[in-house]
């Protein structure tokens, strides 16, 4: 694994740590776990889910709150299965100054769980609200639902300070554009990616909820895939992202009515994304994601790592 070195004004000049090659795909207990609809399936357990992963194909996943905090415990549970941590997803109040405060100390300790098994990749977002989690999909386009212009000062401050803080633990930082956020349509993520203090922070693109949230992935890759550190791979079933948009569902509705799709399915084309990267060097995970599915979590993680194997070579 190579390391870079980042320059901070006030931690100086540090090395992290970057992943050695393309392709590293890994998956999320999202798709098994979905702690936003917590009645959508029955959830599985550690390490089953572990297992769930593997006989779905994959090498690698994300943290879960499922997983143990002991680092050995961790590390005896991945290795014999062929598992590597990719990563850990983090929401954090960005734009709350005392909440993202008391915030810090428990990612202290997830960075240090991290640090421990080798995972070098946090992947952060700005806390979902309600009011925007209403708007998923359908967020109006003169900016009247969005960030002023201090609290986009704000929250760059503090995704910049708490990128140092992982940093300080040899990990990258990456910000995840999300529907239900701030950070949803084309507008806010070029907002948010003209202020990332880079290469501090930079981005874990996520192709559905870019898609979702009314943008072109495919062609935001093409532009700026030098400010993609980690990728959340997803697709989106144009019928439902039709009946979202016209019948104004909610985030949580739109995932009961499984917006996000197997690979193949969507509206997103995934080798041209794929393609894209690898031609461009891209070194970082290429994590699949699907929230929800009509299938069982397994087929449906399954069909998807095929899908990648045939269609993209990876």
């Amino acid at each position: 694994m190579d390391r870079i070195l980042v320059n901070d004004p006030t931690m100086g000049t540090f090395a992290v740590s970057v992943p050695d090659a393309l392709p590293c795909v890994g998956t999320a207990p999202v798709n098994w776990n979905n702690r936003d609809l917590p009645d959508w399936g029955t959830p599985l357990p550690f390490p089953a889910i572990l297992d769930a992963m593997v006989a779905a194909g994959y090498t690698g996943t994300e943290y879960g709150a499922e997983f143990p905090t002991d680092p050995e415990e961790l590390r005896a549970s991945l290795a014999p299965r062929g598992l590597r941590l990719s990563g850990a997803y983090q929401w954090l109040h960005f734009r709350d100054d005392a909440r993202l405060e008391g915030e810090r100390r428990a990612l202290e300790r997830l960075l240090a769980t991290l640090a421990a098994t080798g995972c070098a990749d946090l992947i952060v977002a700005d806390a979902m609200t309600p009011e925007r989690i209403s708007l998923a999909g359908h967020v109006p386009l003169d900016g009247s639902a969005g960030l002023n212009d201090s609290e986009w000062s704000l929250l760059g401050r503090n995704l910049t300070s708490v990128a140092v803080q992982a940093a300080a633990w040899g990990i990258r930082t990456h910000y995840h554009n999300h529907v239900g956020s701030f950070v949803e349509t084309p507008s806010e993520v070029d907002r948010l990616l003209h202020g990332l203090d880079f290469p501090t922070v930079d981005l874990c693109f996520d192709t559905g909820h870019y898609a979702y949230g009314g943008g072109d992935p495919t062609a935001f890759v093409a532009e700026h895939h030098d400010r993609i550190g980690y990728l959340h791979l997803k697709d989106v079933c144009p019928t439902a992202l039709m009946a979202a948009r016209e019948q104004r569902w909610s985030f949580l509705e739109a995932l009961r009515h499984c917006i996000f799709c197997e690979f193949g399915d969507g509206i997103v084309d995934i080798p041209l994304v794929v393609d894209t990267l690898r031609t461009s060097g891209y070194v970082g995970w290429i994590v699949v994601e699907q929230d929800t599915s009509s299938r069982p979590p397994t087929e449906s993680a399954a069909a998807s790592r095929q899908y990648l194997r045939e269609q993209c070579g990876i």
